[in-house]
């Protein structure tokens, strides 16, 4: 699996994984998979993120983290995402994928293909509804056994989601997709060209956002042209645009390679800092 692209997603992940997947009380984290890559995952997750270092214990197949400390649970429950809006495409991905990891299937019944993420919490369920929705996906819910279904149909939508969650190779050991391998090869070429895409904007929005606050934590905002600190406040207030809607966004508006030219002058004068 892919590295994080900020700082921000492995929480964000981390979020989706707990909240779909894990069994939580005001006194424990409970997590279990049968999947060794995706225990491993969350437990680099909650490194990265709070600097804990938890423990797997594995009872014949299953891969259980057990969190029974009181302060760490409540260090982990008040950084993760539960509520309202996650600002950045990455880290709403990153959340996504956690949610996957946590309750997620991809199978293929008579009718079609069909993805879903299976949570007892009716309120995440339909929060994870609005930030596929979000990023132009087709997402519906459902009950099933006293589960909140969220889930979306057709090999097409599939592909794009997984694109969206990560890269496509580690993607499938992790989350064991079970699908045909017809079905399989399709996803992979559509994954591909839609996660390099993605993740491509995601990186380079989170770079030039690491710029720009550098550059204002040391007080030099004031110092680049007015060309440049236009760019660097579209960028700020719009992390999500591509280089064409931003450059649609400056007076008067500009092509990608100008927003281009822009964006990179800001990271070298932070990179000079």
């Amino acid at each position: 699996m892919e590295k994080h692209s900020c700082n921000g997603c492995c929480v964000s992940e981390l979020s989706g994984a707990l909240l779909f997947g894990g069994i939580i009380s005001d006194t424990s984290i409970r997590f279990s998979t049968e999947n060794k890559k995706v225990i491993e995952r969350i437990k680099q997750d909650i490194y990265d993120g709070f600097g804990i270092d938890v423990t797997v214990n594995t009872v014949s197949k299953m891969h259980r983290i057990n969190i029974d400390d009181i302060y760490i649970v409540e260090n982990i429950m008040g950084g993760i995402s539960q509520n309202g809006d996650i600002p950045f495409s990455c880290c709403r991905a990153s959340f996504v994928r956690g949610a996957f990891l946590g309750g997620g299937s991809v199978t293929d019944p008579q009718r079609g293909y069909h993805m879903e993420f299976d949570t007892k919490n009716e309120k995440q369920a339909y929060r994870l509804q609005e930030i596929l929705k979000h990023d132009g996906f087709n997402a519906k819910v459902t009950q099933r056994k006293g589960y909140y279904i969220v889930y979306t149909k057709g090999s097409e939508e599939i592909a794009d989601i997984l694109g969206y969650m990560g890269d496509t190779q580690s993607a499938f050991e992790m989350f064991s997709v079970q699908i045909e391998k017809e079905m399989r090869n399709d996803i992979n070429r559509r994954v591909n060209c839609e996660n390099a895409n993605t993740n491509k904007a995601a990186k380079a929005s989170s770079k030039h956002l690491y710029a720009i606050k550098k550059i204002k934590d040391a007080k030099k905002w004031d110092k680049l042209p007015d060309v440049l600190k236009e760019i660097g406040e579209l960028r700020e207030e719009y992390p999500e645009d591509s280089l064409k809607e931003l450059g649609e966004k400056t007076n008067p508006p500009i092509g990608k390679s100008g927003v281009n030219h822009r964006l990179s002058r800001i990271v070298e004068f932070a990179d000079s800092i």
